[in-house]
């Protein structure tokens, strides 16, 4: 048995012998979960703290009127749920800073808020009304009056896999006064226009109960992943259910001299197959969200659109992305991926104005990745990338297919293909488990933008 083995069985060894009795089931399961019928356990959620600044114009009693007032949002976001389980928005919190004068004559002020987040998935909208306290505060005699509301968002049941865009709507509170006479209207606001009133988005992905098979080494594991390696049928001595992962990455575009940020994704159902000797292999499946693109077309023209990777068996209405990696070596372990992904074009503009480029707009054919990434973790994670100078040719970098389909008023195809469409193009993805901190042994380069842009 190889030392890696030996290394990787030390750190489970009730799990070791029991997870080929009963088999792994749930998806991302812990060790215990061996009982087939049991259901699924929700993922090791990371969560990322959530910070909004909106500026409301809010109506005051009389002489006051309409003032401006900053509201301060803040929550704590889960980053991935299962669907059908409960997104829960924790911690949140609204601070109002008001400026002198809009309470006058008051000394103390309580009160609720009212308010909506909007839960935007794809084109569906669903409001989910908070209500919110206002503990006793001292009016101060100068100066700015700050107002804190806390309270629990109602629990958010999605049941369909994608992302939810979570957007903040405009306050109404109602205060009550010391002192308490005359009574004190409800106090109605609305936002300023041109803000981003966004406060997070959350992944909600479809976990279904999991019994992976031993299989072969190196066999397909389903559409839109394919093995570097082909091996004698072996039988794995461990399963072993990872936790769920985060990927960020870019990718470069020769012929454009453009650089892509990849939309942070999940890797999610993971499992690490161990053997007696190398290669082992880790297999689990993702959904990318679409990425921007920003270039200029001809050297001077600014173009945006987003492109979106798919399975190669989108056409079914499949968006999920199975994904294996081969991990070569022992004491230092190299990981090699295969994919095969079509990518589609749309939201395109050039100088801001809208290209119709339809809803078929897609690469004529698979874009063909192969990944290396040496040192890797297969618990922790790292980086995967190819590379102009690798010794093999298929790991140099990849080919943009030609587009095809594009256009509703007219061909778009050989424009499109003509500006990028071609060889020697790069891509780095880095994968980090859920919950740890992105070490730079886990990250791509440039794959942050910077902090003026983000």
């Amino acid at each position: 048995m190889t030392q890696q083995v030996r290394r990787a069985l030390g750190r489970f060894p009730v799990l070791a012998g029991v997870i080929l009795l009963a088999g792994v089931n749930g998806a991302l399961a812990s060790s215990a979960a061996t009982d087939p019928t049991t259901s699924p356990t929700p993922p090791l959620q990371g969560a990322a703290p959530a910070r909004l600044a909106l500026v409301n114009t809010c109506v005051f009693p009389d002489p006051a009127g309409e003032r401006p007032v900053t509201m301060d949002v803040q929550a704590t976001l889960p980053k991935v749920v299962p669907t059908g389980k409960p997104l829960q928005v924790k911690d949140f919190s609204l601070t109002f800073t008001i400026g002198e004068g809009a309470l006058t004559g008051l000394t103390e002020v309580a009160g609720a808020v009212t308010l909506e987040l909007m839960v935007t998935q794809e084109d569906k909208k669903t409001p989910v009304p908070v209500a919110l306290e206002i503990p006793s505060t001292k009016v101060p005699a100068a100066g700015e009056l700050k107002l804190v509301a806390t309270g629990k968002v109602p629990d958010i049941v999605v049941s369909l896999p994608g992302e939810l865009r979570l957007t903040t709507g405009a306050p109404s509170l109602t205060l009550t006064g010391v002192p308490a006479d005359p009574p004190l209207k409800p106090v109605t606001c609305e936002q300023a226009p041109d803000q981003d009133s966004e406060l997070g988005r959350v992944t909600l992905l479809k976990l279904n109960v999991v019994k992976p098979q031993p299989g072969k080494s190196g066999q397909k594991p389903g559409p839109g992943a394919h093995a570097t390696n082909e091996e004698p049928e072996r039988e794995p001595i461990a399963v072993i259910p990872l936790q769920p992962f985060e990927t960020q990455g870019t990718s470069t575009v020769a012929k454009l001299g453009a650089l892509v940020r990849l939309t942070p994704s999940f890797i999610f159902n993971a499992f690490y197959y161990l053997y007696p000797e190398p290669p082992h292999r880790t297999t689990g499946s993702t959904m990318m969200p679409a990425s921007e693109v920003k270039f200029l077309g001809f050297g001077f023209v600014p173009i945006n659109g987003t492109m979106e990777l798919l399975p190669t068996d989108y056409q079914t209405g499949n968006t999920v992305i199975d994904v294996e990696t081969m991990l070569h070596g022992d004491t230092t372990t190299t990981a090699v991926l295969r994919l095969e992904l079509f990518g589609k074009l749309k939201n395109v503009t050039i100088n801001g104005v809208t290209l119709d480029v339809g809803d078929h707009c897609m690469t004529s054919e698979p874009i063909v990745l192969n990944l290396r990434g040496p040192n890797w973790d297969p618990f922790n994670g790292g980086v995967l990338r190819t590379d102009p100078n690798d010794p093999e040719p298929a790991f140099r970098g990849f080919t943009l297919p030609a587009f095809s389909g594009c256009g509703v008023k007219e061909d778009l195809d050989s424009l499109l293909s003509g500006m990028g469409s071609g060889p020697g193009n790069q891509a780095c993805v880095g994968v980090n488990q859920v919950g740890l901190p992105w070490d730079d042994v886990r990250k791509c380069p440039n794959a942050e933008p910077p902090v003026a842009r983000r």
